[in-house]
């Protein structure tokens, strides 16, 4: 074990990098270094540990039992950090940020993360627009900074934050249709949501019918809440008056989903990389492997 026990800051980025890119490949471009370095660091934090911090497992990265453990004291650290010279700063950062978001997380989840953010920054200007995932991120690099986005669980390819629970809702105060057809509230095509709930009746053989379309979520939910249609919703994002169905109502399990950021290419002005890494470390759940 090596007789010095400090971590520098920037092995501990490195570090996260690594476990949030899944690979060192990935992790050496965000940090501006080689591969060779980056091994070199991961090898010197094993060192000054004394253990071993990643476990071979083809080329996914995996931790340790100690890499998970320090890994949660490394975005702390790492936070602190920041956030310290941040408060020391003479000049607050300013500058303006284009944000891409889902519907969804926009109406329900985003907005609390905002004004946390803007409380510690409050010259940034953020543009925040709302669409299909698929639709925002074909605009990345060109209209928009940063990309919050919805994947297939496992199909994203930027940062992911957290997991999402999918499913069926119908509201709390209501009781089921008793039609021939399900009566569905749902966005226009080109919607996953949309597809992943046709299909999953198609298949289960469960009649259905369109009663409600709308290009706004809010609005389907709403339609969802009062009783008119059944609709589907991330369990994160899903709003108040809604209740969850599966299999025992009659319903197929939908799959799973991610929530991930994209940002742009190249480098990033300090506004843009300063909500990138506030909304990657506050809004990631930690509760789910980020691998």
């Amino acid at each position: 074990m090596s007789a010095n026990r400090n971590i520098d800051v920037d092995l501990f980025r490195t570090f996260l990098a690594a476990i949030d890119l899944d690979g060192l490949n990935k992790a050496a471009i965000a940090v501006g270094r080689s591969q060779s370095t980056v091994s070199t660091q991961i090898k010197r934090m094993e060192d000054i540990a004394g253990c071993a911090l990643f476990q071979p497992d083809g080329r996914k990265v995996c931790l340790t039992p100690a890499g998970e453990k320090l890994a949660g004291y490394a975005r702390r650290l790492v936070a602190l950090h920041d956030e310290a010279l941040q408060a020391l700063a003479e000049d607050p950062l300013s500058g303006h940020v284009s944000l891409a978001v889902m519907g969804d997380y926009a109406h329900h989840v985003l907005p609390n993360y905002l004004a946390g953010f803007m409380e510690r920054h409050p010259s940034i200007m953020i543009d925040v627009t709302t669409g299909f995932s698929e639709d925002l991120l074909a605009q990345l690099g060109g209209k928009f900074d940063l990309v919050l986005s919805t994947h297939p669980l496992g199909e994203g390819r930027g940062e992911r934050l957290r997991v999402e629970r999918t499913h069926w809702v119908f509201s709390s105060n209501h009781e089921l249709p008793k039609t021939a057809t399900m009566p569905l509230a749902l966005l226009p095509p080109g919607n996953l949501f949309r597809k992943w709930a046709i299909d999953a009746l198609d298949e289960a053989g469960v009649s259905w019918h369109l009663l409600f379309t709308s290009s706004s979520i809010a609005a389907v939910e709403a339609a969802a809440a009062a009783g008119i249609a059944v609709s589907v919703a991330k369990q994160g994002s899903a709003v108040t008056g809604l209740r969850f169905l599966g299999p025992r109502h009659g319903f197929p399990e939908l799959p799973e989903t991610e929530i991930v950021l994209n940002r742009s290419r190249g480098r990033f002005p300090d506004a843009t990389t300063a909500l990138g890494d506030y909304l990657a470390r506050e809004m990631r759940d930690t509760r789910t492997d980020p691998s």
